[in-house]
């Protein structure tokens, strides 16, 4: 099924992005304090987010959830979920610094043909959001990662 939707199968690393710029702009406009880890810290933003294996809990919780979703889980039929969060766990660890390898499709060709909009978006910013702090990801190392993370949006979202 992979070698079927091999262009579907990228896409989704550009959605959790988005969600994260989402997240940081709500965040910012509460004025939510530091998480758990307290202020900021000079540490590569990897670890800020809690090192590879945070990231990877994070992000294989968020993309459970979204797929199974009655909202969001059309986007994700065919798709062999251990490739994609692989995948999406790499893109978002070499955002922050980390030393992962991220071999997919720019976020542009991967969301070409998904035909996403606002609502498929804001559950995934629903959903991430609620990941992260479970995780323990403190507010100012979210809000990097979804600065960093911003330009994605105009690529992902198309309606």
């Amino acid at each position: 099924m992979l070698d079927q939707h091999p262009q579907r199968l990228m896409r989704w690393p550009a959605l959790v992005l988005a969600s994260l710029l989402t997240l940081t702009v709500a965040s910012l406009e509460s004025g939510c304090a530091s998480g758990p880890l307290g202020a900021a810290s000079s540490a590569p933003l990897y670890q800020q987010l809690g090192g590879v294996d945070n990231i990877t809990v994070f992000t294989d919780k968020t993309l459970d959830r979204v797929s199974q979703d009655p909202r969001s889980r059309r986007s994700f039929e065919g798709i062999k979920m251990p490739y994609l969060k692989a995948s999406v766990s790499a893109y978002i660890c070499k955002v922050a610094d980390g030393p992962c390898v991220y071999e997919g499709q720019d976020m542009k060709k991967s969301h070409a043909d998904l035909n996403l909009g606002g609502s498929e978006f804001e559950l995934m910013v629903t959903v991430l959001r609620e990941e992260l702090d479970a995780a323990g990801v403190p507010t100012a190392a979210k809000n990097e990662l979804l600065r960093r993370l911003a330009p994605s949006k105009r690529d992902i979202v198309t309606h």
